[in-house]
């Protein structure tokens, strides 16, 4: 595998990590964690031998760190992962490491589960993954979840209130973060596809939907203007990415849309949408206004996880 075949983005986080003067070891580990082929190392030995720089050169051990995404920082070893899908290229600035994920493949092997992309949009970026988890897995969050559901509520953007309204007309619950093993599995696999640490995760959410049930359309992210935002903001900074799981396939109706892009995701069981819309700037993506669709026959399933921006503190993980 030749270095100037791969892509321009990967191309620059091998110079930068061979520049830094990262031991090839540590690179292929990353690479390799990544979902990449042991090939690849012939591309990173030849940009070690275009610098000039011995690949055995003594250096610290490079750890995932946000701040080791900016220009003058050392490159972390999980930058294939942390600041992309595995198995795809984000495009922008580092900043903006939420904004694109381009799939390299339609494969990620994430070590115990062997996932597949099946749609990718850049504007928004939206991310549909296919056999995320399997059927016993579904089956046990809903059985987990059925006698601990409650109404729904929303943040009340002006008195910081969770308010039950007709915009969201589900029951839910959630569980704190590793509450169990279970939980903890499906919570490191999110972390290893998305190359986010799990400790900015918020607790894992599980949503029922009846027939007739909706989520009206609405943004996910916080608006950092609004007076009742501040104490959800306080929790981890802005919301930046969400991925849903979907626990059942719907007879009828249940999707997710998005209206301004015409995008509509049908539920399938053991499938996942990732999409997300804010970066470490505070810069918001409105295309991202989605909403669930009211059940037409059947019953929906879904579970949530919000990522942050920074690690999530709340009483509640």
């Amino acid at each position: 595998m030749e270095f100037a075949k791969l892509q321009p983005d990967l191309q620059q986080w091998i110079r930068d990590a061979v520049t830094n003067g990262q031991q090839l070891s540590v690179m292929m580990d990353a690479l390799l964690k990544a979902g990449y082929q042991p090939a690849i190392s012939q591309a990173v030995e030849q940009c070690i031998a275009d610098y000039g720089i011995s690949p055995q050169r003594p250096v610290s051990p490079l750890t995932p760190s946000s701040d080791s995404r900016t220009s003058n920082s050392r490159t972390s070893a999980s930058s294939p992962g942390e600041s992309r899908t595995s198995g795809t290229n984000p495009q922008g600035d580092a900043g903006s490491r939420f904004r694109f994920f381009n799939p390299v493949k339609n494969g990620i092997d994430l070590g115990d589960r062997q996932v597949e992309i099946l749609l990718a949009l850049k504007h928004p970026n939206v991310v549909l993954i296919g056999n995320l988890l399997s059927d016993a897995e579904c089956d046990g969050l809903i059985a987990m979840s059925r006698s601990q559901l409650t109404p729904s509520r929303v943040v009340n953007s002006e008195r910081g209130t969770y308010d039950l309204g007709q915009a969201r007309t589900s029951a839910g619950t959630y569980f704190k973060r590793a509450e169990n093993p279970l939980i903890a599995g499906i919570e490191s696999r999110i972390s290893r596809l998305l190359g986010v640490p799990e400790s900015r995760g918020e607790p894992l959410q599980i949503l029922h939907y009846q027939a007739g049930a909706e989520y009206r359309p609405h943004y996910d992210f916080f608006n950092p203007e609004r007076p009742g935002n501040k104490g959800v903001l306080s929790m981890g900074g802005q919301r930046v990415g969400t991925l849903i799981m979907y626990l059942n396939s719907v007879e009828a109706g249940g999707s997710t849309v998005f209206p301004r892009v015409g995008l509509d995701v049908l539920p399938k069981k053991g499938c996942g949408l990732f999409f997300s819309y804010a970066n470490e700037q505070g810069d918001l993506d409105h295309q991202t206004l989605h909403g669930g669709s009211p059940v037409i026959s059947g019953e929906k399933w879904i579970a949530t996880k919000w990522l942050r921006v920074h690690d999530y503190v709340s009483s509640s993980t």
